[in-house]
């Protein structure tokens, strides 16, 4: 309610509150500038949290599975701090918009909460109301990325080659270059091809997305180490030889528990898949996060063995051009089918009423034990209308709409705008016109996924099968057909070379496909 105040005159003069909170435009989206290396070191700290948090996470259930409390209670305090820094970090973070627009009923002076007023020349109207940041990521150019994990790599090399000559001075530099080097070398190639992909299909990607996807591909690697790590060497006859037990989890339990995993991590995002494009996003954003945790322990393990700057300069290369988009690729397949599914009104449909259906119920439970989760002042449950399969086909049958405009602000954490058009039409200096630019040429060779979501989900298994069980195939035949050690290393190195030329070209081939489709 509006004050009345007398000045020192006598005045009586009428004090205009601010207006309160309305809820935000539908169609509208706030991004702020974006600084692309500071993304990076965003990626390597949510990285490093990841990494603990899995391995942790994974001695736990190994101690409750084995009933070693001392592993569980160890293990937490690894985890809690963990799980409290990545959800500190992730928080939602709001943003006040104040709009101000042209009304001819309105007012040329606008009070804002923390004093003063918002002028315009002319009558307006002005609204307030909190948003999600839907900043867009911001990544720089591909091949620069490139060129920093290539100078990177000729630093290893150098290293290395000290770390032979130099004796003991050699041996200390290499032991304190080498966690920095392992954290770059892990995470640089992860970025460069979340840059090359993001480039290439040409749908924009918003932050908190690519986070969230990245996150949960990490997390895929829990249930990943429980089966390949204990599962699988449980249920393996004692009888049976270690070479093949190995070959048993390369080949068979880590690419079907792997990419099984990873797709239940794509499902956690299906609300967001609108088709097959925006499902190879997902999936391949998810495979590149299994690919980050997997990869460090990969560069760690490398290292501490005792091969060095050496080794850890081969495993980077093999693992950061061939694993890393190799993990990317396959999940990416099963991520694309699932688009394709969804395409399928009916099965948007189902997928809309099981979401609804799952929120509801979790508000009955959590209300139930006494939290007023929709805070309106009672623990009644879900107490929205009943959510029917006639208004999820309405749903699914309706196109998302496209924001027309966006607003802008790189510091602060209030965005004020100009007087703006009422009608917020096409003479809006806000306006973003999308570019096309990277679909102007897309070639005739390309890679279309399947439709069909069984057989997406097989041809990442395959290829995670074929990638990991070729290369132990390919030594035991050598050693079989009596080659000496060294022409087997020869000859793996050889097969890995081919394998990673045939990744980058079926990923090359598959962005192109998904690139020249309609979303």
């Amino acid at each position: 309610m509006d004050r009345i105040i007398t000045d020192e005159y006598g005045r009586k003069l009428r004090l205009i509150n601010p207006v309160k909170l309305s809820s935000a435009p539908k169609d509208f989206h706030l991004s702020r500038a974006g600084k692309p290396f500071r993304r990076y070191f965003s990626l390597i700290g949510n990285s490093i949290l990841m990494i603990f948090l899995v391995q942790a996470f994974s001695f736990q259930l190994f101690g409750l599975l084995e009933r070693q409390p001392l592993n569980i209670i160890a293990c937490s305090f690894v985890t809690l701090p963990c799980l409290f820094c990545l959800f500190y970090f992730h928080r939602p973070k709001l943003i006040e918009v104040r709009l101000v627009t042209y009304d001819e009923k309105g007012i040329s002076a606008h009070p804002i909460p923390e004093g003063g007023s918002i002028q315009t020349t002319t009558n307006s109207r002005m609204i307030r109301f909190l948003v999600r940041d839907d900043s867009i990521i911001d990544t720089p150019p591909s091949f620069k990325i490139w060129l920093v994990f290539v100078l990177c790599l000729f630093i290893s090399f150098a290293i290395a080659i000290l770390e032979i000559i130099g004796g003991d001075l050699g041996l200390i530099f290499s032991l304190l270059m080498a966690l920095p080097m392992i954290l770059i070398l892990f995470s640089i190639p992860v970025y460069a091809w979340w840059a090359s992909s993001t480039s290439w299909i040409g749908i924009p990607t918003r932050l908190r997305d690519a986070e969230a996807w990245l996150i949960a591909g990490m997390a895929a690697g829990i249930p990943a180490i429980f089966v390949n790590s204990w599962l699988t060497p449980t249920l393996v006859p004692g009888s049976w030889s270690l070479n093949t037990e190995d070959f048993i989890i390369y080949t068979i339990s880590a690419p079907f528990g792997e990419e099984i995993f990873k797709f239940l991590a794509i499902l956690c995002f299906i609300s967001s898949i609108k088709g097959p494009k925006t499902g190879f996003q997902v999936g391949f954003t998810i495979g590149l996060g299994f690919a980050i945790s997997e990869n460090f322990s990969y560069l760690v393990s490398s290292y501490v063995s005792g091969g060095g700057f050496a080794s850890l300069l081969i495993t980077s290369l093999i693992r950061g051009i061939g694993s890393i988009p190799g993990h990317a690729v396959w999940t990416s397949f099963s991520g694309a089918a699932l688009g394709w599914w969804l395409t399928d009104k009916n099965n948007k449909a189902k997928v809309n009423i099981f979401i609804h259906r799952f929120i509801s119920k979790s508000m009955d439970i959590i209300e139930g034990i006494g939290i007023d989760i929709d805070m309106d002042g009672d623990n009644s449950g879900y107490d929205g209308p009943e959510y029917t399969m006639i208004q999820a086909i309405q749903d699914a049958e309706t196109t998302a709409q496209t924001p027309d405009w966006t607003i802008s602000s790189d510091k602060v954490n209030t965005v004020s705008t100009s007087l703006i058009s009422n009608s917020l039409g096409h003479d809006s200096n806000f306006i973003i016109k999308k570019s096309n630019d990277n679909l102007k040429i897309i070639s005739k060779l390309k890679i279309i996924p399947p439709q069909s979501l069984l057989f997406g989900l097989l041809i990442a298994i395959s290829g995670h099968s074929f990638w990991n069980g070729s290369g132990i195939i390919i030594s035991k035949l050598g050693f079989y057909l009596g080659f000496t050690e060294n022409a087997v290393i020869g000859i793996s190195l050889v097969w890995i070379i081919i394998m990673v030329t045939i990744v980058i070209f079926v990923s090359s081939l598959l962005m192109r496909g998904i690139s020249s489709l309609t979303e």
